[in-house]
């Protein structure tokens, strides 16, 4: 059985790592033959290489970002029928596709477009299409249509799962994949090498959410836009990021204005090691809460431009124990692998490349 998983971000966004790798380690348990991970860019970064050495081989993945400033009939006569293509011969190669885990099924996400086009080419050709632990919506009725054409969805919060429900498309009630991510093998090290004096408290934050300048500490008590979080009397405040590449700059301008150490997670190792070491996390990032809740440390999250994700994954804290995500994210799992398909009984060389120009 040949695999392909495609929309990997690789820029070392530890949550894909943790996400992405639960995800490649079943597949790989599920007898594939061949596991290639697609994403971008063309050179993993750093963080991102334990979940790359996963897979066979890495196939470059461009960023389309500039798909949704061209309109839309200009889109479908220009760089989409080249798009097709390309993809088309990529894809007959497999048995089956798979989307990675992530958010970005929804209309203010600028893979969107091209990442629907991968699904109907897939579905053209005939190649069954996954989509593994989403946050999906809100899109549009056209972008519903497109997604109804997906072999499987995973939901990753009760917030998506009902979302789609109530326009009609089916999904498996899931949670995200990190909950079944091995924390315990991950090797100790040091808090990041900070020697913050007794307890401290993280603040993950993405510099695209909030502005730092409604972002103020003052007497013990943060204030986070129209949030105001009480630190303990003698708790410390640390910035903190799992997104050194996009938020590392970010986060040692706020660590500067607040008076507060910051820590720049670069693997996984380092993140675990240092919500261990912690009195608790404050976050709008969805997998630091993830890694606080397994690790048995309080998480505040504070809500962001993705309502889906953020407030579905709240809510699937405050309802489940420990046990019940990990259920929920396994069960998830369970569909997506009972969803690939026999390889003794599909070969992608019976699937011409140009089938998908018949099928336009």
């Amino acid at each position: 059985m040949k695999l392909l998983v495609v929309h990997s971000w690789l820029r070392g966004n530890l949550g894909d790592v943790l996400q992405g790798s639960v995800l490649l380690r079943a597949l790989r348990e599920s007898g594939a033959s061949t596991l290639d991970l697609a994403g971008f860019p063309s050179t993993p970064g750093e963080g991102a290489r334990d979940l790359v050495a996963l897979a066979d081989r890495h196939v470059s993945e461009p960023f389309n970002w500039f798909w949704n400033y061209l309109p839309a009939a200009a889109r479908a006569l220009t760089v989409e029928p080249r798009w097709r293509r390309r993809r088309a011969e990529l894809f007959s190669r497999y048995d089956a596709i798979i989307s990675a885990p992530g958010p970005f099924l929804a209309e203010y996400d600028a893979r969107l477009p091209s990442a629907l086009c991968d699904l109907e080419v897939a579905a053209d050709l005939g190649i069954p299409f996954i989509l593994a632990s989403h946050s999906i919506g809100p899109l549009s009725p056209d972008s519903l249509r497109r997604i109804a054409r997906a072999t499987l969805c995973v939901a990753r919060e009760d917030a998506t799962h009902e979302y789609l429900a109530a326009h009609g498309l089916r999904s498996v009630r899931s949670a995200d994949l990190a909950f079944l991510f091995p924390f315990e093998a991950s090797p100790a090290r040091s808090a990041n090498r900070l020697n913050v004096a007794g307890p401290f408290r993280l603040l993950f934050l993405r510099s695209r959410n909030l502005r730092a300048r409604r972002i103020k500490l003052s007497r013990g008590c943060l204030r986070c836009g129209s949030r105001n979080i009480a630190l303990g009397a003698s708790e410390r405040l640390v910035v903190a990021t799992s997104d050194s590449k996009r938020d590392g700059r970010f986060v040692a301008k706020l660590s500067r204005r607040l008076g507060a150490p910051a820590a720049a997670c670069r693997s996984v190792a380092e993140l675990v090691s240092l919500i261990a070491g912690c009195s608790g996390v404050i976050s709008d990032r969805y997998h630091p809460a993830i890694c606080a809740a397994v690790l048995g440390k309080p998480a505040e999250i504070l809500p962001n431009r993705e309502p889906h994700k953020m407030l579905g994954l709240q809510a699937l804290l405050q309802k489940n124990q420990l046990d019940s995500l990990r259920d929920l994210a396994q069960a998830g799992l369970s569909a997506l692998r009972a969803a690939l398909p026999d390889a003794t009984t599909s070969s992608p060389s019976e699937r011409p490349s140009d089938q998908i120009a018949h099928n336009r």
